[in-house]
C-alpha cells in the first residue's frame, strides 16, 4: 500500500524507526556489526535507543492494526493474511539468512547450521520479530473477534495485563518467540490506545510532545555513556514507561518528514532485508581498506536503508517474489513496467 494513502505522520515514524533499526544494527552489540568498542559515540547512540527502537516499531504496528481491527466473522482471512504477510517471508528470507549466517565466512555472529534451519522456531536473528508480532496479532485478534475490546476500559485492562506480563521473568526456551511477543505486547496495545486517543494527544501535547522526546533522548545518552549496564535491560519497569512514553510523545508531536515517509513506505522490506546490505558494506568497505568509523557507519546505513528499497522494487513487480519475500498479496493485474510499485506495509 503507498504511503500516500496513510497517515504521513505515521509514515514518518515508520522512518524513523527504520534508521533506528538499521543505525543500531550497523554499528551492532559489543563485539558484532563493526565491533565498535565502549567509549565511542557511536555505541553510546545504539546503546540510548534501546528502550525505543522496537517498542516504536510495535506501537505503529498496534496503530495501525487499532484503524484495520478484525470485525465480524472474519478471523480466517486476518489468520492466512498475517501468516502470508508475516510466517511465509519468515521461511523464505529469515531461515535462509540464518542459514546462510551459518556457513558465510567472515560472520560476526557464531550460529551453527542445525540452529539456523531451527531459526523458525526459536529465533537466533533481527527475525524473531516476526514470530512475536504474529502471536500479538492472533492473541489480540481473537480477543477482538470474540468482542472482548469493545470499551476503552477493557483496553486499559488488556495493557495492564501485557504490563504485568512483561515485568515477569522471560520463559527459558524462547519458543517461536514467545519472549519477544511478551517483551513486546505492552508497546502494541499502547499504539491501539494512542490511534484511539490520536486527535486529543496531538491536540494536548503538540508542542510537549517533542520536549518530552528530546529530554529522553539526551537523558538516555547521558546514561549510556556514564554506565551502559543501567540501560541494556529492556524489560524492566523503566524500559516499559520510556518506551511507551517515548511512542506518545512521537505521535502527539504529529512529526512529519518527506524524506522518511518515503522510507516509511519501505519498511517491511528494509526490516527484512537491511543485515544483509549493511554486512555486504562492512565487507565491501574493510576490503577497500576503510577503517574511519564515521565512514564505515555512514556507508552501513546507507545501503541497510537504500538497498532494500531497491529489493522491493524489484521484488514487488513480480507476484512469486511479491508474495514469498515481502508478504504481499498476489497481485490480479501488474502496474505498467515504466511505474515503480511501492512496498506494501
Amino acid at each position: 500500500m503507498s504511503s500516500k494513502k496513510k497517515s504521513l505522520e505515521i509514515e514518518t515514524l515508520r522512518g524513523l524507526a527504520c534508521l533506528l533499526l538499521v543505525l543500531y544494527h550497523v554499528i551492532g552489540p559489543l563485539g558484532g556489526g563493526l565491533k565498535i568498542d565502549l567509549g565511542s559515540p557511536f555505541r553510546v547512540i545504539a546503546d540510548s535507543m534501546v528502550y525505543v527502537r522496537m517498542p516504536l516499531f510495535t506501537f505503529i504496528s498496534g496503530y495501525i492494526y487499532s484503524i484495520y481491527k478484525i470485525r465480524g466473522n472474519d478471523f480466517s482471512t486476518f489468520f492466512s493474511g498475517k501468516v502470508r504477510r508475516l510466517i511465509v517471508p519468515l521461511f523464505c528470507v529469515g531461515v535462509p539468512f540464518s542459514v546462510l549466517q551459518a556457513v558465510g565466512p567472515g560472520v560476526n555472529k557464531d550460529v551453527g547450521v542445525i540452529d539456523a534451519l531451527l531459526s523458525f522456531w526459536v529465533p537466533i536473528n533481527h527475525f524473531w520479530f516476526l514470530q512475536a508480532v504474529f502471536i500479538i496479532f492472533m492473541f489480540v485478534g481473537l480477543l477482538e473477534w470474540r468482542g472482548l475490546l469493545r470499551s476503552a476500559t477493557r483496553l486499559y485492562l488488556l495493557f495492564a495485563f501485557a504490563a504485568v506480563v512483561f515485568l515477569l521473568p522471560p520463559f527459558k526456551v524462547d519458543a517461536f518467540g514467545i519472549n519477544g511477543a511478551i517483551y513486546l505486547l505492552p508497546f502494541f496495545v499502547a499504539g491501539m490506545i494512542g490511534q484511539e486517543n490520536v486527535d486529543a494527544l496531538k491536540q494536548r501535547f503538540k508542542v510537549i510532545g517533542p520536549l518530552v522526546f528530546v529530554v529522553i533522548s539526551l537523558t538516555l545518552l547521558y546514561v549510556a555513556a556514564v554506565d551502559r549496564e543501567l540501560i541494556v535491560d529492556r524489560r524492566s519497569l523503566i524500559g516499559l514507561t520510556v518506551g511507551c512514553v517515548s511512542c506518545i510523545a512521537l505521535l502527539s508531536s504529529d512529526m512529519r518528514s518527506k524524506a522518511l515517509t518515503w522510507l516509511g513506505g519501505y519498511s517491511y522490506a528494509i526490516f527484512l532485508f537491511h543485515v544483509l546490505f549493511a554486512a555486504t558494506s562492512r565487507f565491501v568497505l574493510g576490503r577497500l581498506g576503510v577503517k574511519d568509523e564515521s565512514l564505515l557507519v555512514f556507508g552501513g546505513v546507507a545501503c541497510g536503508l537504500l538497498g532494500p528499497v531497491v529489493l522491493s522494487m524489484i521484488f514487488s513487480r513480480f507476484n512469486f517474489t511479491s508474495v514469498l519475500f515481502l508478504g504481499e498479496r498476489a497481485a490480479t493485474k501488474k502496474a505498467p513496467a515504466n511505474i515503480a510499485p511501492v512496498a506494501q506495509t
